[in-house]
């Protein structure tokens, strides 16, 4: 009875401030729609500047084999716009108009055309440029070259004495760079609940009511709990708002919306925990805007969500590394919605996150009721 009553107070309060409540919903959507404007739309391509100073026919046979190169979705790689001046080709790349620039000298028909096996004389020539600010240069570089090596190796006809045989494991291939965002996004709608759970927590002692419950006997563990049950609501509402954003946005996930929303929910529980932790320090809803802009950031940043991060192995647990970063529950949401959602996974293929987030959950929950406790409870 006392938790059902902590549960409807803690809904109201946050139907009361329905603008936090409204942000929090519309956190994650927002940035969906947003990188969507900006890395949505047709498959990846990625843009090359061409100069062509050769009148030969093997310049034009490779600019038309670029053209027509296509990925396994049987989409165009490249997207080529030829350039007449070196100056304004060298410029597009400096701005990243152009993820790559390439130059064709005056003599490589010529040069292509005297080879033949044996032939050890100068080869031909095509010169790249690029901007080491521009992270899309190095695939788009390494491409162009695959191109230009095969139609030097089919002049000179030499067979390469070995192959390679590509795969690729995700069940869901990214069409574009969208696509790829779509998992850390839908995490983000989880990490959003700090917010809301801090400043529900923050709350009763910045309004000094924090007394009035103690008096009440609710308990620590039932006022808690309460605040808990109504974020986990918040949270479902928020991941299936972002996960139904993303459909209509054109995302097609390979794994099914129940295991994602499965770790969703449980996720939900875990940031509310790690809520906990950082309310017991702050003193007022101000301290949760401000200063708890610190633990949101850490948790988004060091958890893979929005950035890939190198592994920090420690040590392996049945098979499974673990590292500094696996402390936080948020690192195993990011991975499990990341195996769901490309790789088609189910909820038994990332038992071993889900697990994770439960045990870090009642770690972070414990520490938190303690140190809650100590230093809000007991001074009221």
């Amino acid at each position: 009875m006392k938790l059902a009553a902590s549960v409807t107070k803690s809904f109201k309060e946050n139907i009361r401030d329905w603008k936090v409540l409204l942000m929090v919903l519309m956190f994650s959507p927002f940035f969906l729609i947003l990188m969507n404007l900006f890395y949505g739309g047709a498959p990846a391509a990625y843009h090359v500047g061409v100069l062509n100073l050769d009148a030969g026919r093997a310049s034009i046979e490779l600019i038309n084999s670029l053209k027509t190169m296509e990925g396994q979705d049987n989409s165009r790689i490249f997207k080529l716009t030829a350039f007449s001046n070196e100056g304004e080709l060298k410029a597009k790349v400096k701005e990243k108009d152009m993820d790559l620039g390439i130059v064709i000298p005056e003599d490589y028909s010529d040069k292509l055309a005297i080879k033949s096996p044996g032939n050890h004389g100068n080869p031909a020539l095509v010169d790249f440029y690029g901007s080491m600010g521009n992270m899309r240069y190095s695939v788009a570089a390494v491409l162009t070259a695959d191109g230009v090596y095969k139609q030097g190796m089919d002049a000179a006809n030499i067979t390469l004495p070995s192959k390679i045989s590509e795969t690729f494991l995700e069940k869901k291939q990214p069409l574009n760079e969208f696509d790829g965002y779509v998992p850390g996004l839908i995490a983000l709608a989880v990490l959003m609940i700090l917010f809301t759970a801090s400043a529900s927590i923050v709350k009763e002692n910045d309004q000094k009511t924090l007394l009035r419950l103690k008096l009440s006997r609710l308990g620590a563990f039932n006022f808690l709990a309460g605040i808990c049950i109504t974020q986990a609501i918040v949270s479902a509402g928020a991941l299936a708002l972002s996960y139904w954003t993303a459909l209509g946005l054109g995302y097609r996930p390979a794994g099914e919306f129940g295991a994602v929303f499965a770790v969703g929910l449980l996720s939900s529980f875990s940031m509310v925990a790690v809520s906990l932790v950082v309310a017991s320090f702050l003193n007022t809803v101000f301290d949760v805007l401000t200063i708890g802009c610190f633990p949101f950031f850490m948790l988004m940043f060091f958890s893979g969500s929005m950035f890939p991060l190198p592994k920090m192995n420690v040590f392996t647990i049945g098979g499974h590394s673990f590292g500094i970063t696996d402390l936080l529950p948020l690192t195993h949401t990011a991975n499990a919605f990341n195996q769901i959602l490309n790789y088609g996974a189910g909820l038994e293929d990332v038992l071993f996150d889900f697990v994770m987030i439960a045990l870090l959950t009642v770690i972070y929950f414990a520490m938190g009721l303690r140190l809650y406790q100590q230093r809000k409870l007991s001074r009221a």
